[in-house]
């Protein structure tokens, strides 16, 4: 027994020992645990743990962020209609979970600098989903056409409006078509119908180049989905666990291209799909505050995230929704001693497209106790009735899915 645990014992330390020499895991635990400290420090809104990118070499690392910062003429600013405040927008928007989900899964571009590539591709993802009107799909377009036949860039780096312009004129075919294999790769081997079998996007433009803000982000998420947008890498961004994520601490490490999927005026961030893999953040996502967006005084450099964020656009509106809605009664009698637990059953039938609704009524006398908030899909509605003290009949309606349904209350 002495002699197992001697053995366990030096197999134990040769393991550590190889850790340490492969992955530099006391450095690791250092810069960890000086991050933490800054951020409880400062109060911060994230919180920083290990991870598999974290736990990659310095130089690996910064080979993640490949975005080169260039200005590219070739796109135009949006009109200025997503860029005025809109009225009606909700507080919060999520493309994950908007009427069903219009975001692929996370990928993971690897030890290749292809995030150019990555966020583009994502974003012509969720624009065809749109497009086609097919929630939940997972679309997987080839990002590694992108890299090895577009022009665009390679993994040192490269420009998302030279790719766009891309997806634009030639378009993707699916992953299956050239799998991605995180090398600049040749566009020989890519399969015979690469360049005939693909799907692109119609148009694209800037929704910002220099000075992003709120608005104009938020506007442009809600009118033409998912964005592609970038941002500036500090080192301590490779330690993103959860919350949102603010300059905290460490060196300059190089420009980054991310999707925007949503916002949350609660949390004053937005949130954003990153590349690097479902290990990493909140399982491949984070959340980044409003107070990042460049020009951004908060850091050495200014962290200039949101600098040329693009939309993706189409010449035609997307199919109308599928999704109608039945209500059932549409009338009510009510005694003039009036009641409670009465209910209206709301039924969606189709596919998809279901918008979200919510009861409402002007009369006073009538009370909506269930459901409190918006509902997507089917349903039902609990309402009360006061008593009637008038000497007459009263009538009033409830609107529900865009149904009437008419009460009346006899005197």
């Amino acid at each position: 027994m002495k002699e197992q645990r001697l053995k366990l014992h030096r197999l134990t330390g040769l393991a550590l020992a190889l850790a340490i020499l492969f992955f530099g895991l006391p450095a690791l635990a250092d810069e960890l645990a000086d991050l933490q400290a800054a951020l409880k420090a400062r109060g911060a809104r994230w919180q920083a743990g290990d991870n598999p990118i974290a736990r990659l070499p310095k130089e690996k690392r910064r080979a993640l962020v490949g975005l080169i910062k260039k200005p590219e003429p070739e796109g135009e600013e949006l009109l200025s209609a997503a860029r005025e405040p809109l009225t009606g927008l909700p507080p919060a928007l999520d493309w994950r979970n908007n009427n069903g989900n219009w975001v692929t899964p996370v990928r993971n571009q690897g030890s290749c600098g292809s995030c150019w590539a990555f966020a583009t591709a994502g974003a012509l993802e969720s624009y065809q989903l749109r497009l086609r009107n097919t929630p939940g799909v997972d679309l997987n377009l080839a990002e590694q056409i992108l890299v090895s036949c577009s022009g665009a860039g390679s993994c040192s780096g490269g420009f998302i409006g030279s790719a766009s312009n891309y997806l634009r004129d030639t378009g993707l075919p699916v992953e299956s078509c050239y799998p991605y294999t995180a090398t600049n790769g040749s566009c020989s081997n890519a399969c015979s119908t690469a360049f005939t079998s693909t799907y692109e996007i119609d148009a694209w433009a800037y929704v910002c180049t220099t000075s992003p803000t709120v608005t104009a982000l938020k506007n442009a998420l809600y009118t033409y989905g998912p964005l592609v947008t970038t941002m500036d890498v500090y080192s301590d961004f490779y330690y993103y666990k959860t919350g949102v994520y603010h300059y905290t601490s460490g060196s300059y490490q190089g420009g980054h291209a991310i999707l925007l999927v949503g916002y949350d005026d609660g949390r004053q961030a937005f949130l954003a799909k990153n590349s690097w893999g479902t290990g990493w953040g909140e399982s491949g996502y984070f959340w980044i505050g409003y107070d990042q967006l460049a020009p951004n005084t908060a850091t050495p450099r200014g962290c200039e995230f949101g600098y040329y964020t693009i939309a993706y656009q189409s010449t035609s509106p997307p199919p109308s929704p599928s999704c109608t809605y039945s209500v059932s009664p549409t009338s009510f009698s009510i005694p003039r001693s009036g009641g409670t637990g009465y209910t209206i059953t709301v039924t969606a039938s189709g596919t998809s497209g279901c918008s979200s609704w919510k009861p409402t009524t002007s009369a006073s006398w009538i009370t909506i106790t269930s459901p409190t908030g918006y509902v997507t899909g089917s349903g039902s509605v609990v309402f009360k009735v006061a008593p009637n003290l008038t000497r007459r009949t009263r009538t009033a309606t409830i609107s529900v899915a865009g149904v009437t349904v008419t009460v009346t209350q006899r005197r």
